[in-house]
């Protein structure tokens, strides 16, 4: 007949089998022939966290304290129970615990970093972290943790300075690399953010996500092959990822391979059917086509999926402008500005709608208010000007047009109408320089 130490043993094989079900049996066989065995709660405990039943587990953790009040592994691992259900102030309690009863705890130091992470309490996770690296200075994953916390908290070189450490320690740690690629690229270092992004690759060939973080760093420098390239490979191992059919269908729009584009978008639509960004990303594709109609459509939608999403006003806008219809054009640029009331450009194209509609002092208003807000933007200065001259006015008109050259000097149609004010200003020599110069930048009739 086996004792309670036997039917333990029996049960620590199958939970290394990952036989769960029969190992809890075998653990439950064992506390029915001594209810103390702290040893049977504890691993019938991780089999239950295992399995994903926390409170069966922390139930199990709680019977361990109940007859070994100062065993600093099962408050560790209550901790842990405690975190997989969000619970993380609990989780932290039981860190606590833990470190108190056993001070050089790096796993402890490690899992309450975590939790003070998620809390968002970042000084407190590298300090943690810092505290793991000390007990156990050959842990790279507590090099990485620290390294993606100072990158979240802007510090990216001390970041990189905790990946190298990482790496030196374990050569192939896929996610250091993979957070070493990010830094790379905050830092605006694609090319050494794509050696990166490959090197994860090397180590986990059928990794997706790296696959898409290269083609991200590729089509940030215009190398949009390479990055239709990944995004494809990206897809093929994870083809229910609609961002990735968004992402590869944004490198086919930039190509103007706009049909491509459009059933990228399509499909990523089809898979997450209330993903905004999938019928804005659309919408403008098909502008791009010439199908205005159907870009309204996509950008309607858009706003019903989500009624403050500014981007969907603003091309709706454009492409109510472009057929046209100038008055649903005014009222989207108008709604738009009601969410976004410090929006220069927004101001700058309802300027233009205005004064399509002849309604020159609200668009003069509204071309003066883009530039209180945005003094360096060159447009709402060359837009105001253009009014002025249809007003009557040259002499403010050529004002606005030399400001408009003054913050873009390859301006070339400003200069063109600078020289049209200038004209009706009785100043044909600086009309006959402002149109040579119009010319030699292809703006001259």
């Amino acid at each position: 007949m086996f004792d309670e130490t036997d039917i333990l043993q029996r049960g620590i094989a199958l939970a290394e089998k990952h036989d769960y079900d029969q190992a809890i049996e075998r653990f439950t066989e064992a506390l029915r022939l001594n209810p103390k065995y702290t040893e049977a709660y504890y691993s019938r405990g991780n089999a239950y966290e295992a399995k994903g039943q926390y409170d069966n587990a922390i139930a199990d953790y709680n019977e361990v304290l109940r007859y070994s009040a100062r065993e600093p592994a099962a408050y560790y691992n209550r901790g842990s129970a405690h975190a997989r259900k969000g619970d993380r102030i609990q989780a932290i309690a039981d860190y606590d615990q833990a470190i108190r009863l056993k001070p050089d705890y790096a796993k402890a130091y490690y899992n309450r970093g975590f939790a003070y992470f998620k809390e968002g309490k970042f000084e407190r996770a590298v300090t943690d972290y810092t505290a793991a690296i000390e007990h156990d200075p050959n842990d790279a994953d507590a090099f990485v943790a620290r390294g993606l916390v100072r990158a979240v908290e802007g510090d990216v070189d001390q970041a990189v300075t905790d990946y190298d450490r990482a790496i030196a320690i374990a050569p192939d740690h896929a996610k250091a690399h993979g957070n070493r690629g990010n830094a790379f690229e905050k830092k605006g270092e694609l090319a050494a953010a794509v050696a990166e992004y490959s090197e994860v690759i090397r180590i986990s060939k059928k990794d997706a996500k790296a696959y898409a973080n290269r083609a991200l760093a590729f089509f940030k420098q215009d190398q949009l092959d390479k990055a239709i390239a990944d995004y494809t490979e990206a897809i093929r191992f994870q083809p229910k990822n609609a961002k990735y059919h968004i992402s590869r269908g944004l490198a086919y729009a930039k190509k103007r391979l706009t049909d491509k584009a459009v059933a990228d978008f399509t499909e990523a639509i089809r898979l997450e059917p209330r993903l905004v960004e999938a019928y804005v990303s659309r919408g403008i594709a098909r502008a791009a086509r010439g199908d205005r109609e159907g870009a309204v459509d996509d950008h309607s939608k858009a706003i019903e999926l989500d009624p403050g999403y500014t981007k969907a006003y603003y091309n709706r806008a454009q492409a109510y402008s472009l057929m046209g219809q100038l008055d649903r054009a005014l009222a989207d640029y108008t709604k738009l500005l009601e969410i976004a009331p410090d929006d220069s450009r927004a101001y700058c194209h309802r300027g233009v709608v205005f004064t399509r509609k002849k309604d020159f002092e609200l668009a003069v208003a509204d071309f003066g208010t883009s530039i209180e807000l945005d003094p360096a933007y060159s447009r709402p200065h060359y837009n105001r000007g253009l009014v002025r001259i249809v007003q009557g006015d040259p002499q403010n008109a050529a004002t606005d047009f030399s400001r408009a050259i003054e913050l873009d000097p390859n301006y070339g149609i400003a200069y063109y109408n600078r020289g049209v004010a200038y004209q009706q200003l009785g100043e044909k020599a600086l009309a006959a320089q402002d149109f040579a110069r119009a010319k030699q930048l292809g703006a001259c009739r």
